[in-house]
């Protein structure tokens, strides 16, 4: 007879192979910088673009103290990371130009639909060379056009078109325009020696663009 530890022990297992393979989808307009080239952008291909998924949740929350890359790669790698402004595919070729105060449609294609939560931010870049930061993506936070910072998903669709508002002030010959989606509904075991969801870091995307804000 199986005991219950045994028993716990294969759920964990089961639940962390799960939190692997659960969620997986791009943004698709502005489109990511790891996609750009399904669009005919002169950049590298990356036929892996649906899987920015900070190294994937084992490496970011028990190897890397549950940091992820600024655009959805392992933390643990050097800057500028391959999805970094710099990088492999952040050559900086502006994909979508938009006006001041627009409210912008933002398409996001997901291969599984697992709940959770969309956000979307800015950064603005000072030069070719410039990095990323998180304190600059969490000054320029952008709004749904309801005014909600965050877009829960419904469970019966995988193709999101997504209305977002960007700054009334800021300009920028080259901003970053960044979805970060974190799912919701990854089951792991739980304090109390059970399987259930949310007791559990989830597995989390981001994908970066490159954008032109004018007035």
């Amino acid at each position: 007879m199986m005991t219950f530890a045994k028993s716990s022990l294969i759920s964990c297992l089961l639940g962390i192979l799960l939190w692997e393979i659960h969620g997986q989808g791009i943004m698709v307009d502005p489109i990511s910088r790891s996609s750009a080239w399904r669009k005919g952008f002169p950049v590298e291909v990356n036929v892996n673009d649906h899987e920015l998924s900070c190294g994937g949740p084992t490496i970011q929350f028990t190897q890397n103290d549950g940091l992820c890359g600024i655009c959805g790669d392992d933390y643990a790698i050097p800057r500028p990371r391959p999805n970094e402004n710099g990088g492999r595919y952040g050559t900086g070729v502006i994909v979508q130009r938009y006006r001041v105060n627009d409210i912008v449609n933002v398409t996001v294609k997901l291969i599984s639909n697992d709940l959770g939560s969309f956000s979307f931010s800015l950064c603005p870049l000072k030069g070719p060379k410039d990095l990323e930061t998180e304190m600059c993506f969490k000054k320029y936070p952008l709004q749904l056009e309801n005014t909600q910072n965050n877009f829960l998903l419904p469970n019966y669709q995988k193709d999101f078109y997504i209305r977002v508002r960007l700054p009334s002030k800021l300009i920028c010959e080259h901003c970053v325009f960044r979805w970060t989606y974190v799912i919701g509904n990854h089951a792991t075991l739980c304090y109390n020696n059970r399987v259930g969801v949310g007791c559990a870091p989830q597995k989390t995307f981001k994908n970066c663009a490159d954008i032109a804000i004018s007035s």
